[in-house]
């Protein structure tokens, strides 16, 4: 649907800019497709988990091939989030590469707490409060308030979540009992979503530094 690739794209644009005048960087084309098969409801383009580690592998071998050998990976989808990290343990084992991986909100997570936020608003959540301020700040042409739920006719929150501390938990048919919505959307707006997008560049630019830093020669 373009969202993720949208927010991964604008945040590694513009951090690699910042970035960039402290360490040399490289943006490459954003992988437009992930592991999405729950939303496959909602007529989502996926690739299986297999395929995606399988493309970031090769992905990864022809960037060592052409002298590449610091490789950050910068996501903005939940469903891809362990397949990032498991790509970056298996391939240093077979290449001389150093590779950093993560999730922009989790790297942006500290800050991100700092920024005032409905603490309805899942964070990220999906399709919710939060990922649509972010969409209106960057392409609100996209984004069609006519089918925005509203608080009350919401279904409620994912209710595998929060049930011990690091555990994963996934029910079969949840995506779908909540409409693909983790939180109503209530009050999302541009203004917010401008804010969230500065914290979150400027943190995925430090990340961007230190990673750098800390990979060495």
């Amino acid at each position: 649907m373009a969202t993720d690739s949208i927010i991964a794209g604008e945040i590694a644009v513009r951090a690699a800019a910042i970035a960039s005048r402290q360490v040399p960087v490289v943006v490459a084309p954003v992988v437009p497709f992930g592991n999405s098969h729950h939303h496959l409801i909602y007529c989502a383009l996926s690739l299986r988990s297999s395929t995606y580690v399988s493309l970031l592998g090769d992905l990864v071998d022809c960037a060592v091939q052409a002298g590449f050998r610091r490789l950050f990976f910068l996501n903005s989808h939940g469903g891809n989030d362990e397949a990032i990290r498991m790509i970056a343990r298996d391939q240093v084992l077979r290449s001389e590469v150093t590779i950093g991986a993560g999730s922009y909100w989790a790297i942006a997570q500290d800050a991100l707490r700092a920024v005032e936020l409905d603490p309805n608003w899942g964070l990220p959540g999906h399709a919710g409060g939060f990922e649509t301020s972010l969409m209106m700040a960057l392409r609100p042409d996209l984004v069609r308030r006519e089918h925005m739920p509203d608080d009350t006719s919401h279904p409620g929150s994912i209710s595998n979540q929060g049930i011990a501390p690091g555990m994963l938990v996934v029910r079969n048919g949840e995506w779908k009992r909540i409409n693909g919505y983790s939180d109503a959307p209530v009050g999302a707006n541009a203004g917010t979503g401008q804010r969230v997008i500065q914290v979150i560049t400027a943190e995925v630019a430090r990340a961007i530094v230190a990673f750098h830093q800390a990979a060495g020669s």
